[in-house]
């Protein structure tokens, strides 16, 4: 059963709007980059299915989370097929998120009442993965698409929530700019991490986590 539900999830994703990205091959510094978001305020923290060891120092990961840090939920990303959402939830992945919308992963984590993100570029995308029941929907890639992209889908889909994520600059004025445009959360990938200190990992994430709070 999974630890936190799709309701909690998507409130969590509100409260605490700065979720990394993150794939590192090496177990040891992937708990030391999780410690230090956390320890800067992440709640959410998303590790991707992208390096042929990901899933063990995913549950590594999920071990020392449950451990450590009982309250921060661990997604698993880059999930393609029902197939590796249902082997990442049985290590404990607290939501699944995709790059494109599949059915068959939604009915997946609709059966462990566990929150999906699925990837959406259009209006009838985000609306498909809406209907299929997305807890958020990531907008994907939100670099490209711009926060003024986001700003004109909110006009027909004001409700919904999203996650924009993919190539965002980690500084003020751009997380800024995609909350004010209607982001409900923010992902932030490797770019987050322009340092090797945790101490100033963790400085710079709280920063951009006030800043995320902050913004309307």
């Amino acid at each position: 059963m999974a630890r936190f539900t799709r309701s909690f999830t998507i409130a969590q994703a509100q409260s605490t709007p700065l979720i990394p990205v993150f794939y590192h091959a090496e177990a040891g510094y992937a708990r030391q980059v999780l410690q230090a978001c956390y320890e800067g305020g992440v709640r959410l923290f998303e590790f991707t299915n992208r390096g042929p060891n990901a899933f063990a120092i995913f549950a590594d990961l999920q071990r020392f989370v449950e451990a450590e840090y009982p309250d921060l939920l661990l997604g698993a990303g880059t999930i393609f097929t029902a197939e590796e959402a249902e082997r990442f939830i049985q290590a404990g992945a607290d939501f699944i998120i995709q790059p494109i919308i599949n059915a068959e992963v939604a009915a997946v984590c609709q059966r462990h009442d566990l929150a999906w993100l699925p990837g959406a570029m259009t209006l009838n995308e985000v609306y498909q993965a809406q209907q299929l029941g997305a807890a958020l929907v990531k907008l994907f890639p939100a670099a490209l698409l711009t926060p003024a992209y986001l700003k004109a889908l909110r006009g027909s889909m004001p409700i919904m929530p999203i996650m924009a994520t993919g190539g965002i600059q980690p500084t003020v004025p751009v997380l800024t700019e995609w909350r004010e445009a209607g982001a409900t959360c923010v992902g932030i990938d490797t770019r987050l991490l322009l340092t090797d200190s945790p101490v100033a990992l963790t400085a710079q994430v709280a920063t951009l986590m006030q800043v995320l709070i902050s913004a309307t």
